[in-house]
């Protein structure tokens, strides 16, 4: 599904489902989604930042997020600090609920909100985070079909 976009969603839109974002609110706005207090501090900015909304045949909707930064260690800061920043989302009475789930090709994460279940992928390779996160209530992906989607997004 192609979307708009606009000066309230932040990007313009392409005709496409990818759109470019400004990098440095792409990671902001993606850390600090975690449970961890975080500042601008704690990260470098990427140099580049693509995000494409999903939206599956049932309505329900998806964004991937790809952080490009302008080293390999800038990019291992910042992943290892978004899944500590995700792995603290432990207490029952926080907005948002976390389970990692132990992977060997990235991070998988079960997430309850409030309004609903999400389940999260993100991989580190080289100099650049892939971050995507997908509506699944009841979190019905299993481990083996997240562990498909680390890998179609991570290869090439």
């Amino acid at each position: 599904m192609t979307r708009k976009g606009g000066a309230e969603e932040g990007y313009q839109g392409n005709g496409t489902w990818v759109h470019q974002r400004d990098p440095r609110y792409a990671a902001r706005d993606a850390i600090t989604i975690g449970c961890a207090d975080v500042s601008r501090d704690d990260y470098s900015d990427p140099v580049a930042a693509l995000e494409g909304t999903y939206e599956s045949p049932a309505g329900d909707p998806g964004i991937g997020l790809v952080l490009q930064f302008g080293t390999t260690d800038a990019a291992k800061g910042y992943y290892a600090r978004y899944v500590q920043q995700v792995s603290a989302c432990t207490s029952e009475d926080g907005p948002v609920v976390a389970e990692v789930i132990p992977s060997d090709q990235g991070l998988i994460d079960r997430r309850s909100y409030p309004d609903g279940d999400w389940t999260e992928v993100a991989a580190l390779r080289r100099s650049r985070v892939t971050l995507v996160i997908l509506t699944d209530p009841g979190h019905k992906i299993s481990t083996a079909a997240a562990e498909r989607l680390l890998a179609a997004t991570t290869s090439g």
